[in-house]
């Protein structure tokens, strides 16, 4: 589950993606928990309101497609749980495999009209093919930018691509811990030099890391992601062991200027 230290409530509506490739889904939103939000502060959807498409959308073509059909469907978080992440996307798949989806995801308001001036961008790369989908599900995390940015109340989602992954399925998930030089653990909010990874699992797990900075929004209104750093590239983790991975470049400039910040985190997820 999506986690990060603050409390929100949240709205949420579900809905199914469907049809062939570049099915549209409409989501949105309804229930418990406070947040926050900066220059994009997303709108709570009306706590009444519900939709559902259904469907399931066809794997793609190409030298690892299958006939096979896997349903996937959706649900926007604009408010997190306490403890957990605001603006996330809940990507649910009812497959038997993992997949790897490239999705196009509008920003909407309360109405359910597209706002074509607000910019909608992921952390993990879900619009890029970057995020793998376990059977279980899995879950991005969104930012919107634009001058209606604080009119988004929901998203659609658009399939472009589905493609079947080899990556096993039901495997937990894989801890950063940030760390000094020495290997020593720290805060994420400190200025670590080292993100080290763990992995529970008897396979071996190819991961990214992220480092995420978030904005300290008004109470009510969700908080975003400001900055989003990867921290070094692709890395597998060998079945039950760790791997470490060196912060440096852009990733080492974004720790050293928000370490002691209030809201910040370090997430690891599975990619190809």
């Amino acid at each position: 589950m999506p986690s990060i230290d603050r409390s929100f409530v949240r709205h949420w509506r579900r809905a199914t993606v469907a049809g062939i490739v570049l099915s549209v889904v409409a989501l949105a939103g309804c229930s418990p928990s406070g947040a926050s939000t900066g220059p994009a502060g997303a709108a709570s959807p009306p706590a009444n309101a519900t939709s559902q498409a259904a469907a399931s959308t066809p794997l793609a073509t190409g030298p690892a497609a299958s006939s096979t059909v896997t349903p996937l469907s959706f649900s926007y978080h604009a408010l997190g749980k306490q403890e957990y992440i605001d603006q996330t996307l809940s990507i649910h798949n009812d497959g038997r495999t993992s997949v790897v989806p490239t999705l196009a995801i509008t920003a909407v308001d309360n109405t359910g009209k597209d706002l074509p001036d607000v910019r909608v961008t992921t952390a993990y790369g879900s619009d890029r093919g970057s995020l793998v989908v376990q059977p279980r599900g899995g879950y991005d995390v969104l930012a919107f930018s634009g001058a209606d940015a604080s009119q988004v109340a929901d998203v659609k989602v658009t399939v472009k691509e589905l493609v079947p992954s080899d990556f096993p399925a039901d495997v937990s998930d894989v801890k950063a811990q940030p760390a000094d030089a020495a290997g020593q653990p720290m805060s994420k909010f400190d200025a670590f030099d080292q993100v080290i990874l763990k992995n529970p699992n008897n396979t071996a797990v190819p991961v990214r890391i992220v480092y995420l900075v978030y904005d300290q929004p008004k109470p009510g209104l969700s908080q975003q992601a400001t900055e989003v750093v990867p921290i070094g590239g692709l890395t597998t983790v060998p079945a039950g062991g760790t791997a470490s991975v060196t912060v440096s470049g852009d990733a080492k400039a974004a720790v050293e200027k928000f370490s002691g910040g209030p809201a910040v985190s370090v997430k690891a997820y599975f990619s190809r």
